[in-house]
């Protein structure tokens, strides 16, 4: 259910008077057609940008302005894409795009309570219909009225986006409650039973006090595959992972895949999909980027794997 809670006239001068609407703010009618979606690509992920879907079931010509989400288990969203305006006719479908708010987690395993006090109270999950407030005018251009806020209830995430962001924040909370994750700049190419093959170094660094952290396993990616995986996947366990308690692991890799468009429409491929437990309790995955220079050297290791051209 769609609400209206305000509406504010702008108004701007520049030397002289410039056109005016007479349309007023958007009316209950039309505010009462309005329907709103979560949505999030691949490429969204590491940003934590979504995408509110706004669609205009009413009779009514809108200008969609900006919008804002309130779902439980995150704090306030901030908007991403600021000063874009949107006609949204009849019948149609616009979106404008947020970034997630910080999510609230119960605490990390393992993690103490100071001294002389009780264990916070866990932080909301991800449980009721979240709401989202949506600016928009009612027509177009010139003839656009004043920007009116509206609230709509009931805000559709059916693939439920917001539950995974939320896991996988939380889990990336609780791994950095132990250790550091980061890959070397470094990317070392060397030839391994007659294979080229790129050396790529995950540095796993303690934190004082914290939990303890285990890393269980480094699954592949469309891009990184294990030249001779433990557990007969693409990835890397057992053996591989020998030498996190120095605080290095050394993952041998190979491309997964040798055609062009693959590293050229690349959006996570080298992300390092990490499986840990933490105090022995297994997490969902995190992902640790590669640095600029890493990722670059990475790329020239897979075009040189693959003998493409030039």
């Amino acid at each position: 259910m769609a609400t209206l809670i305000g509406a504010a006239a702008v108004a701007c001068t520049s030397g002289g008077p410039g056109p005016s609407s007479t349309r007023g703010p958007v009316p209950d009618d039309v505010v009462g057609h309005l329907r709103v979606a979560v949505a999030q690509g691949r490429e969204q992920y590491a940003t934590r940008e979504i995408r509110l879907e706004v669609t205009n079931d009413s009779d009514e010509t809108l200008t969609l302005l900006s919008g804002a989400l309130r779902a439980d288990g995150f704090g306030p969203s901030h908007p991403t894409k600021e000063g874009r305006t949107l006609v949204l006719r009849p019948g149609t479908t616009r979106a404008v795009y947020v970034g997630l708010g910080e999510a609230r987690c119960t605490e990390p395993a393992g993690t103490p309570a100071p001294a002389g006090s009780p264990r916070p109270e866990p932080s909301p999950t991800v449980s009721g219909a979240p709401s989202a407030t949506i600016t928009l005018a009612l027509g177009e251009g010139d003839d656009a009225g004043p920007p009116t806020e509206v609230v709509v209830d009931d805000v559709g995430d059916p693939v439920g986006h917001l539950a995974r962001n939320h896991e996988a924040d939380c889990a990336v909370a609780a791994v950095a409650a132990g250790v550091r994750l980061a890959v070397d700049d470094e990317v070392r190419v060397e030839t391994r039973d007659g294979e080229l093959t790129a050396l790529v170094t995950l540095r796993i660094e303690p934190v004082d006090g914290g939990p303890a952290v285990t890393v269980d396993r480094i699954a592949g990616t469309t891009l990184m595959s294990n030249p001779d995986p433990a557990d007969g996947a693409s990835g890397w366990v057992g053996r591989d992972l020998a030498g996190q308690r120095s605080g290095a692991v050394v993952l041998a890799v190979v491309p997964a895949r040798c055609d062009v468009h693959a590293v050229a429409e690349d959006k996570r491929g080298t992300f390092l999909p990490v499986s840990a437990s933490v105090d022995g309790v297994p997490q969902r995955t995190v992902y640790v980027p590669m640095p600029d220079t890493a990722r670059s050297a990475f790329y020239d290791f897979v075009g040189e794997h693959c003998a493409w051209p030039g």
